[in-house]
């Protein structure tokens, strides 16, 4: 059954569209902020990736598993999470040992270290969650809180830690089960999360680009979506045009047919975002105003 707050926020008719597209992209933006800040921060202080982190801590809570096992859990395939255990081997922070009953089975542990470096990787995301809490009013922050749980607890395990969950990792599940799920969705229509932020932009903006100005618009680098924008110009979903000005520079619109294709995956992205923890009208609505509040401070640092 459709909600009304999904009614609303998929609706692209003239009247209702600013609401739907912006609240969308912005979404989209603080999922890829928070990513980021989380994978600098473990990558700084610890030299891991959040899949790392995220493995490790499985392997903290179930004492050991295949590799299988942890493919299957973090819903990631198996060859991106050989890479995963192979790094931490070579480091000593995991060890393989040999099933007992089947040779062929490799179980997969922690080490003493493996477990130290846990401590400081929690320290790391901490860092970054405290930042991001921070900046929330007390409604946003409990409904972040409430989503992340739900998160957690449906695609994920919630993790325990004397006897209370511990909510920043709730959260750093929930960042990453979000962009697991959008990215697959569009997969599906093949789309790239990045191609789909792309259309969004131009369809916000309402006017032609350079691809620094779209990247901006992102908070990505301009190399970040060259290959999107060759897919969408491949797809036909934009135009990329030399400036009259400056040949050396193109300028990147939206196409009738880009624009056709950004309303009809409306509905998909936001079946992710709902699917990722499955909450209510009023709790994605929250959630959403910490988005576009996010987004509206950065914004207002960048001149676009």
């Amino acid at each position: 059954m459709e909600t009304m707050y999904r009614q609303q926020a998929v609706d692209c008719s003239l009247d209702a569209d600013s609401f739907a597209f912006d609240h969308m992209s912005d979404y989209l933006t603080m999922m890829d902020i928070l990513a980021k800040s989380i994978s600098h921060e473990l990558s700084s202080e610890c030299q891991i990736t959040p899949l790392q982190y995220r493995l490790m801590l499985r392997l903290l809570a179930n004492g050991h598993a295949t590799a299988h096992e942890l493919s299957d859990d973090l819903g990631v395939g198996a060859s991106t999470i050989s890479t995963a255990v192979s790094k931490l081997v070579a480091r000593n922070l995991l060890a393989r040992t040999e099933d007992g009953n089947d040779m062929r089975t490799i179980h997969l542990h922690l080490t003493s270290a493996g477990r130290s470096l846990i401590d400081r990787a929690d320290e790391a995301v901490f860092v970054t969650m405290q930042s991001y809490w921070g900046a929330l009013t007390r409604e946003q922050f409990d409904a972040a809180s409430e989503s992340s749980l739900y998160a957690a607890e449906r695609h994920s395990h919630l993790r325990f830690e004397y006897g209370l969950i511990r909510l920043d990792t709730a959260l750093v599940d929930t960042v990453m089960i979000s962009r697991r799920l959008t990215a697959q969705a569009l997969e599906a229509h093949g789309l790239s999360t990045n191609d789909f932020r792309v259309l969004l932009a131009l369809r916000i903006t309402g006017r032609c680009h350079t691809t620094a100005n779209v990247a901006q618009f992102l908070f990505l680098n301009s190399s970040d979506i060259t290959s999107c924008l060759k897919n969408l110009s491949a797809r036909g979903f934009i135009d990329r045009s030399r400036s009259e000005e400056n040949r050396r520079i193109r300028s990147v619109a939206l196409t009738d047919e880009g624009n056709a294709e950004l309303v009809r995956l409306m509905p998909v992205v936001f079946d992710a975002l709902h699917e990722t923890c499955h909450s209510d009208d009023d709790l994605i609505r929250t959630h959403i105003s910490a988005a576009r509040d996010l987004v509206a401070r950065r914004r207002e640092r960048t001149e676009f």
